[in-house]
């Protein structure tokens, strides 16, 4: 669970604590791939399919059958959510659990090898002068409010629940393998000091109103002096640890069943176990670089479930085009939560998530890796 920093008194001053669990996938180490790579090889998923051709993958592998049979039909199947997915589509054929374990563990063998080969020391160091140069990850916690628009932050409550000394304790749920993102979130010495002050503990900045859009008596001045915590989990494993990478999909119905279950993210993740407390007092959900996709609704359930008790919110963020809809961008998390609602509690749901639609060349305060924004999908191959 959260750690209540204002009640064990272990920071002096704080009045109030606001958790927020930001989720964070692979559009986030495409832009940085895009950015630091000059030969565009990212760890998208059709990035990955090259990979396994050039290296000669085995033919017979019923995973890397079907990833070539999607990628015939060129059926719009070019995220890794529809990847795992394919793990479902194969068990309700006559492919044995045993043989689909076997397939996927080579293909996570294969997969350590890419990330090995794309996240160079190069890569890493480069980023990582960056972010201490430009302050990227300071910024991000404290003035990601300004990537709303008028009308959602208007809208929005988690604004005017801020004030002088509260905590800001993000924890990040990293669903990628690499350490790219762990390296832009750290607060290193050069762009934070953990006890800046003699006489109080605040060592935090946030901008409760960046823009200046009409909230009472916050305006674009206002800058509230706070605390703030960071901490990332890897719940789907870590490249370093080549054993916890972790692939699969989510259905309930294979909970029960000794075998099936044994393809559930969250099973072998211990879900349950070790996260399932921290929805228990979440201010604030973000989610930043991610198809949203089925094969990841433990969690998405969990959060749907926080927004339902109305005392959360949720803001996504959505690379796409202009023409995109933000209401079908609402449907898509409603519609990966697989949960049984009326319409009165969806529009209830929807009204309590925000969406930023930010495509290239738009400048955004969350994770924004200069001149280089594509930060959310992997998006579908194109045919041919």
């Amino acid at each position: 669970m959260f750690k209540n920093y204002k009640d064990e008194k272990c920071i002096t001053g704080i009045r109030k604590q606001h958790n927020i669990m930001v989720f964070v996938g692979n559009g986030f180490d495409i832009s940085v791939l895009e950015k630091y790579r000059e030969d565009s090889l990212v760890s998208s998923y059709s990035k990955f399919y090259d990979f396994l051709r050039y290296k000669g993958f085995n033919e017979d592998n019923i995973l890397y059958k079907k990833m070539r049979e999607d990628k015939n039909k060129c059926n719009g199947k070019g995220n890794w959510s529809d990847f795992e997915c394919s793990l479902g589509v194969l068990l309700q054929t006559s492919v044995s659990a045993e043989e689909l374990e076997n397939a996927l563990k080579d293909i996570q063998s294969m997969f350590l090898l890419f990330l090995n080969e794309i996240v160079t020391p190069e890569v890493l160091l480069e980023l990582n002068s960056d972010i201490a140069q430009n302050e990227w990850g300071k910024e991000a916690l404290s003035g990601f409010l300004g990537d709303l628009s008028q009308e959602d932050y208007e809208k929005m409550e988690f604004p005017e629940k801020t004030y002088h000394y509260h905590m800001y304790n993000y924890l990040f749920v990293n669903f990628n393998f690499t350490s790219l993102f762990d390296d832009y979130i750290y607060l290193d010495k050069y762009q934070f000091e953990p006890h800046p002050y003699k006489t109080v503990d605040t060592n935090f900045a946030f901008y409760p109103n960046p823009n200046g859009f009409k909230k009472n008596s916050i305006n674009e001045e206002t800058v509230w002096s706070s605390f703030v915590m960071v901490d990332t989990i890897h719940p789907h494993g870590y490249q370093n640890i080549p054993r916890s990478l972790l692939f699969g999909i989510e259905n309930n119905e294979y909970v029960s069943d000794k075998v099936l279950k044994r393809f559930n993210k969250s099973y072998w993740a211990q879900s349950n176990q070790k996260y399932k407390s921290y929805f228990d007092d979440v201010t604030l959900f973000i989610i930043y670089g991610m198809s949203i996709g089925e094969t990841d609704n433990w969690w998405w359930r969990n959060s749907y479930n926080c927004l339902l008790n109305k005392e959360s919110e949720l803001i996504i963020y959505y690379y796409c085009d202009d023409s995109m809809e933000k209401d079908k961008v609402k449907q898509m998390f409603i519609d990966a939560c697989k949960i049984s609602a009326s319409e009165e509690e969806i529009s209830s749901i929807k009204d309590r998530i925000y969406v930023v639609l930010h495509g290239r060349g738009s400048h955004k305060k969350m994770f924004a890796i200069k001149n280089i924004e594509k930060f959310n999908i992997e998006a579908a191959d194109e045919c041919g």
